[in-house]
């Protein structure tokens, strides 16, 4: 049976290539493809495995419009254009949204591409492949590694604080920002302290000493397919910047 997954090397790659390429590019049409080609597929695959990472992306979003707004009544930023909508003292003007739609178009599409990278590859699979395939230095590799096995991890901390909060007779859902205090300061602490005493751990396993063998590059259609969707927004980047 054919393999359908790609490698992690070409994953990490074509997450990198399009994160490039959305902070590049401040065409809306470039975004546009990067985010149908790797934004869309990713944050689908994501919400199967990790909505909770999914749910996070859209808050970027609704702080630059407010941000943008803020900066628009401050007087710094008066851009020329016409006001799309106006309610009494409120005033929404159009460059407001262009910029909002702009960032959300990069945000969703170098977003979707690391979500496509932490739902298609397991831990244990990224450490092999990155170290032994492309010579990642196994200290950056085992990062990256510990890292899409500390989410699903992160996801059942966040799953009790979030229980610990309802018993409590807290907000199920964060509004102000002593909301998400509560929920951030012990995610965080909790995390920390977890990674500490993984890196401990591997060090008393003698991880410094682990020799690489190295191996060949494996490449196939899948791989082939993200090249493919890659040079397309390589293109795409050149023909509208």
């Amino acid at each position: 049976m054919p393999r359908l997954k790609p490698k992690p090397w070409a994953l990490l790659a074509y997450s990198v290539g399009v994160t490039i390429i959305a902070v590049a590019s401040s065409s809306w049409q470039t975004l546009a493809v990067t985010f149908l080609l790797a934004g869309l597929p990713g944050i689908l695959l994501g919400l199967a495995r990790f909505r909770f990472l999914v749910l996070l992306v859209p808050l970027t979003v609704i702080g630059t419009f407010i941000n943008t707004m803020m900066i628009y009544y401050a007087g710094v930023a008066r851009e020329p254009g016409s006001i799309v909508f106006e309610a009494g003292p409120l005033e929404v003007p159009e460059f407001a949204l262009e910029t909002t739609g702009i960032i959300a178009l990069r945000v969703f599409s170098f977003s979707g591409a690391g979500l496509l990278l932490v739902s298609l590859t397991h831990p244990r699979e990224a450490l092999r492949s990155l170290s032994e395939e492309i010579g990642l230095p196994k200290g950056i590799a085992f990062s990256l590694a510990f890292a899409l096995r500390l989410l699903p991890l992160v996801r059942r901390d966040l799953g009790e604080i979030m229980a610990v909060r309802r018993l409590r007779g807290y907000r199920t859902l964060p509004i102000t920002p002593s909301d998400y205090s509560t929920i951030i300061a012990p995610l965080l602490s909790v995390t920390l302290e977890r990674a500490l005493w993984v890196g401990i751990s591997s060090e008393l396993r003698g991880f410094r000493l682990r020799r690489v063998k190295r191996r060949r590059l494996e490449a196939g259609l899948p791989e082939a397919v993200l090249v493919a969707l890659l040079l397309i927004e390589v293109v795409a980047f050149f023909k509208f910047s």
